[in-house]
């Protein structure tokens, strides 16, 4: 009995599902790195204020669409053959937004050597 069931567990776990990949990097992916590369990548702030002395602080709202899904998948029936089966379409989006601040002691300090130091989300 307890092989059997053993058995039924060892086959059940091949079939889970590979977990998904994330889409697009987080908000907080961007910290210790230059904030041309989060311009680069999702266009110009919204706002760009000076927090302190030493801080700029670089406001973003950005979107990202994406659909994910559609992976073929086959049924067996040994009647009539295999079927070929797609799994649903779903639109998945992801919204960053909030507060990049950064180290800037002066504006002549160029963007590409501006460092994210802090990520403030915006909870909306």
């Amino acid at each position: 009995m307890l092989f059997a069931t053993l058995a039924v567990a060892v086959g059940a776990g091949g079939c889970v599902p590979a977990v998904q990949e994330p889409l697009a990097l987080s908000c907080s992916d961007y910290i210790g790195k230059p904030i041309s590369a989060r311009i680069a990548a999702w266009g110009p702030p919204k706002t760009v204020y000076r927090i302190s002395p030493t801080q700029v602080g670089y406001i973003f709202e950005s979107r990202q669409s994406a659909y994910i899904g559609g992976e073929p998948y086959y049924t067996v029936n040994y009647l009539i053959g295999a079927d070929k089966h797609h799994a649903p379409v779903r639109k998945v989006t992801t919204i960053c937004s909030g507060v990049f601040i950064v180290n800037a002691p002066t504006d002549a300090v160029p963007v590409d050597e501006r460092i994210v130091v802090n990520v403030v989300s915006a909870k909306g």
